[in-house]
């Protein structure tokens, strides 16, 4: 039958990142390095460490000052509603205008935050050769953690519930300022004016939401790290026979995913070259044990690869297992993200639980079934791939977004 994932393994690897808070630029961040690095000579796949510089300003500081500034433009424009002035049309169309460029922050970010400034951090790839390769798996995750003020779900709901009721805010400011320049009064209600500040509300909450050190993040995210430490075990032992697999731990993700685009785009015409696909493990299973893929984010949604979130449902049904779908609009991102969006086929397991991101994030937490089960569509999906005789093309039909 072949080597098989051990959960046993992959938990003691969540044990001793876990054993050590995390946040880029500190000590823990270090030790983290160190460990991986040493699990890599272990299990026979050396870890070779690729610097980056990166910037935790857009995160720390223009991230916030955006919510603030958004917050502002709500604010002005439930007064141009309460002055009764068609004015209301430009805070409208300007809180549109900036929601809009919200959504679209990465291609920014990418020579903004994720490649500049004057920070470094690492990256730690290890290599599994194929025994006749015609293209490359990706197994991925993170090895930073953080901590916030606020809980994630707080966070999240602050986003999404901001972000929307702002949108409703703008088209509202812009229709009844027509309505008034067409001689009509739609103005001034005092019951409307309280209510058009809670969008105001929800987004300057969010400048408060500091980061700090108090996380272990052992299910965000050593429970990923240690399913592709353990996947990549066995993979060097039976190599796969049409691919080489790239073991990737990633640096810097609480602060903008900077790793994995710095890798991304220092490697983009090699990886575009031949077949590509990525598995990111980011949170990888829930506290019960269930097992997501990641199939949209964004708004509108940016789609992940139909084809690796088939192959995982396959392989899931085979083992008598169900994957779901979990679509990420806003406030939440992951590794694979920008990954997608450069046009590389690339999916997230992920889930979402209220205690990450602060001192909760304990090994107490971790669903070893869930552990167990992840490892084994984890290679199962590998397999899969290799299985194929005509690697699929990025597929052009994107299909739903599942919930």
């Amino acid at each position: 039958m072949g080597e098989a994932f051990d959960g046993e393994r992959a938990f003691k690897h969540i044990e001793e990142l876990a054993a050590t808070k995390r946040l880029p630029g500190t000590p823990g961040e270090r030790k983290a390095q160190e460990y991986i690095t040493r699990a890599g000579d272990a299990i026979g796949v050396p870890m070779r460490a690729e610097e980056f510089t990166y910037s935790s300003m857009p995160l720390t500081v223009v991230l916030p000052v955006i919510c603030l500034l958004l917050g502002i433009v709500c604010i002005i424009g439930s007064l141009t509603y309460l002055w009764e002035t068609s004015l209301s049309i430009i805070p409208g169309v300007v809180l549109l205008v900036l929601i809009y460029l919200g959504f679209k922050w990465s291609a920014a970010f990418e020579h903004f935050g994720a490649t500049g400034g004057s920070r470094k951090s690492l990256n730690l790839i290890g290599e599994i050769k194929g025994k006749n390769p015609k293209g490359t798996v990706i197994l991925s995750a993170h090895y930073d953690s953080k901590s916030q003020l606020m809980p994630v779900v707080v966070r999240a709901g602050l986003y999404m519930v901001g972000f929307f009721t702002a949108t409703l805010l703008g088209l509202a400011l812009v229709v009844v300022g027509i309505v008034s320049l067409a001689g009509a009064d739609a103005f001034g209600s005092r019951a409307g004016f309280f209510l058009s500040l809670f969008p105001a509300a929800c987004l300057v909450l969010l400048v408060f939401n500091f980061t700090g050190n108090r996380s272990a993040g052992a299910l965000d995210n050593a429970s990923g790290e240690a399913v592709i430490l353990e996947a990549a075990r066995v993979l060097a032992i039976e190599p796969l026979e049409n691919y080489d697999v790239l073991v990737a731990s990633f640096g810097c993700e609480e602060v903008g995913l900077c790793g994995a685009i710095n890798y991304l785009l220092a490697h983009e015409d090699e990886l575009k070259a031949r077949p590509t696909y990525m598995l990111n493990f980011d949170m990888p299973f829930s506290t019960a044990g269930n097992i997501f893929v990641n199939t949209a984010f964004e708004l509108p949604p940016q789609y992940t690869s139909k084809y690796l979130n088939d192959l995982a449902r396959k392989a899931a049904a085979d083992m008598g297992l169900e994957i779901k779908g979990l679509y990420l609009p806003v406030g939440a991102a992951a590794d694979h993200m920008p990954w997608d969006k450069h046009g590389i086929e690339a999916t997230g397991f992920v889930s979402a639980a209220g205690f990450i991101h602060s001192s909760r994030d304990s090994v107490d937490k971790i669903n070893r079934d869930g552990l167990q089960r992840t490892g084994e569509v984890t290679l199962a999906v590998v397999r899969g791939i290799d299985q194929e005789a005509s690697p699929s093309p990025r597929s052009a039909d994107r299909g739903v977004v599942e919930r």
